[in-house]
């Protein structure tokens, strides 16, 4: 049997694999996509609620963000490529309880350069109605907004497939051992030489780095997207997040896609819509959006995939201790889509420098567990 060869094997076709592949194939190295499904974007990348927002508690992650949101902003004016941006806004519904931490949080995002408005309850309520009872007020980010994630994966695909990068799909990694090089890659009956190996495997990270012995911390949990009925609001809903419950909203055409992550749930594979959690988001959302009890719920139309999670909810992004050839971008806990432009440049600037000066990705390396490392709060 004969070995390919390439500079790197990248492990995972959906958002992160896709950026990293276009990024360092635009670098000049030989690039390898090895996926396990029939085409890009088929796993969580395919199935998220297409989120993008500078909202969050941390500087690293709110970095990532204002690296990655221009990006998107302006995609179609660099690259060519549509990837169905619209900044519809995050709207978050802050409790009194966590008025005072949401505000030192938006203190910082200014800080360090992001747009985001305090509104009263009054104020918000033009863009959604809600009950404002035990809401102290709301933030509105003007940047925040959705993409179409298969747009954004599949343009990555093309554009890395022009610089180069060979993508395989149907290719299950089967097997993965070190050699004098690099790394020796065993998938879909076939055989890989490379210097590095990039694990953007999602969900599956954690079954991926196990394959060349390696403790790469990172789970599946399923999440759950639901679709309403068509309704009669010609308003466009921001993607509003009440900070109290966790339920969320968004629209989506003359719909309304909702839920509520159940990160406490045990890690695992669980397929499906399940109709008695469809009932606990609906109750737990009620009280916040009345109007919940008049809508109608299409079950046809709502779907379920899997965060890829890690110990701290934020990602990992960078060469693994035990193997710096081996580099890991995953455990985006439910923000990978979001931070994908940014993830593919510090891959590449690894990779093809020895180090990134792009954008500070110290926060997210794999020694910082057990340390006294500022938790994302904003995981939504």
């Amino acid at each position: 049997m004969s070995i390919h060869t390439a500079d790197v094997v990248v492990i995972g076709a959906g958002i992160n694999g896709a950026s990293c592949a276009f990024h360092l194939a635009e670098r000049g190295l030989s690039v390898a996509v090895l996926e396990r499904e029939a085409g890009a974007a088929l796993g969580s990348t395919g199935r998220s609620a297409a989120g993008v927002r500078v909202q969050f508690t941390t500087a690293a992650n709110i970095r990532l963000s204002l690296y990655s949101l221009p990006v998107f902003r302006s995609f179609e004016e660099r690259y060519g490529h549509d990837v169905g941006y619209r900044s519809i806004g995050y709207l978050l519904l802050v409790p009194e309880a966590r008025w005072a931490d949401h505000m030192a949080s938006v203190a910082l995002q200014k800080e360090l350069g992001a747009p985001v408005e305090v509104l009263d309850a009054a104020e918000a309520r033009r863009r959604v109605d809600f009950d404002a009872e035990g809401l102290a007020g709301a933030t509105f980010g003007p940047w925040d907004g959705v993409i179409d994630p298969h747009l954004a994966c599949l343009a990555w695909v093309e554009m890395a497939k022009e610089s180069g990068a060979r993508f395989h799909f149907g290719t299950r990694v089967a097997g993965i051992a070190r050699d004098p090089d690099g790394w020796h890659v065993r998938a879909g009956g076939e055989e890989w030489s490379c210097g590095h190996v990039v694990n953007a495997a999602g969900a599956w990270s954690g079954e991926v780095g196990a394959l060349a012995g390696l403790d790469v911390p990172v789970g599946p949990k399923r999440i759950q997207i639901f679709l309403s009925a068509p309704h009669d609001d010609p308003r466009t809903y921001p993607l509003t997040i009440d900070l109290a419950s966790g339920v969320y909203l968004r629209s989506e055409g003359d719909r309304v896609l909702f839920g509520l992550d159940n990160l406490e749930q045990a890690f695992g594979f669980t397929e499906g819509v399940d109709p008695e959690w469809l009932e606990h988001v609906l109750v737990t959302g009620v009280a916040r959006f009345p109007w919940w009890e008049e809508m109608g719920v299409d079950l046809r139309g709502s779907w379920w995939g899997y965060y890829g999670v890690s110990p701290d909810n934020s990602p990992i992004i960078g060469s693994h201790p035990d193997a710096d050839r081996w580099i890991d971008v995953c455990g985006f806990s439910g923000h990978g889509i979001m931070h994908a432009p940014a993830a593919g440049v510090a891959v590449a600037g690894l990779i093809a420098d020895g180090a990134t000066s792009t954008v500070d990705i110290s926060h997210f390396r794999h020694t910082r567990f057990g340390d006294d490392v500022a938790v994302e709060a904003n995981v939504f």
